[in-house]
């Protein structure tokens, strides 16, 4: 089984896959961000019927294009997204986080469920078929409920991790803490020991977005805390509590990313 180096998959993590599997006789994977299965229940393999389907010219590929574009619809939705594959039969995907970001995905599947139909060929698909796990609709939709409270228990408790977000975790904190602190990139990567061009491209690929954007957010951020709070403050006094030596360009960047000049904000 591929485990990339960049994960760290928990003893724990690991049996509760296991678990789920063997009680519910449904494959469940981990996967990368970019499609790599990396983790998978009991090394479970695809199923038969899977398989055969698979040789067919371009089956495969079509496969793996529906199975992308589930996890594009969950990282939309942040939340599990149930669908019915390319064979016709069903799965389901959610993005796994850490923190706020999304590391990889799980995935369920493939299940029949009672009353749908799959096109077979021959009777060794048919004999293939019958060997899958069947469930009622209620069942299936209990299935998934089980497998969100699996993932957000994983998540919760950090059984899954990267070791470039770990790397990258004590300076994240360090400016939700202190948005104000007057932080360069040279800086930031002292305080992580890295490159500044090695942090920012990890922090774009880890984050969504480059280090000045985060760090922008969150001062305009703590900037409409503060006005919230306190309409009788100067924007003066708003702009250095926010990090911003001079309050005309916190004017100017306040107006830029919230379509309004600050002095609007809360009126």
């Amino acid at each position: 089984m591929n485990r990339d180096m960049e994960y760290i998959f928990s003893d724990r993590m690991l049996k509760l896959l296991d678990h789920f599997t063997s009680l519910t006789e449904v494959r469940i994977a981990f996967f990368s961000l970019k499609g790599e299965e990396l983790c998978i229940g009991q090394d479970r393999s695809i199923c038969d019927y899977c398989a055969m389907r698979r040789r067919e010219k371009g089956f495969d590929k079509a496969c793996l294009a529906n199975d992308a574009a589930g996890r594009r619809a969950a990282l939309e939705m942040e939340s599990v997204c149930f669908y019915q594959c390319h064979a016709g039969l069903y799965e389901a995907v959610v993005p796994v986080y850490v923190g706020e970001t999304p590391i990889g995905y799980a995935m369920v599947g493939q299940f029949r469920i009672v009353g749908s139909e799959e096109k077979v060929r021959n009777a060794h698909e048919a004999e293939a078929l019958e060997k899958m796990p069947v469930f009622t609709p209620q069942k299936a939709e209990d299935l998934l409920s089980m497998f969100d409270v699996l993932i957000q228990h994983i998540t919760s408790h950090a059984l899954v991790g990267r070791r470039d977000y770990d790397l990258l975790d004590p300076l994240v904190q360090r400016m939700r803490r202190q948005p104000e602190e007057r932080l360069s990139l040279k800086d930031a990567a002292g305080i992580v020991g890295l490159s500044a061009s090695r942090l920012s491209h990890l922090f774009t690929t880890m984050i969504g977005v480059s280090f000045k954007q985060y760090q922008m957010a969150l001062r305009l951020d703590r900037a409409d805390r503060l006005m919230k709070a306190n309409p009788d403050w100067r924007m003066a006094r708003i702009a250095e509590k926010c990090g911003f030596e001079d309050p005309l360009y916190f004017s100017r960047a306040y107006k830029k990313h919230r379509g309004i000049p600050p002095s609007k904000a809360f009126q």
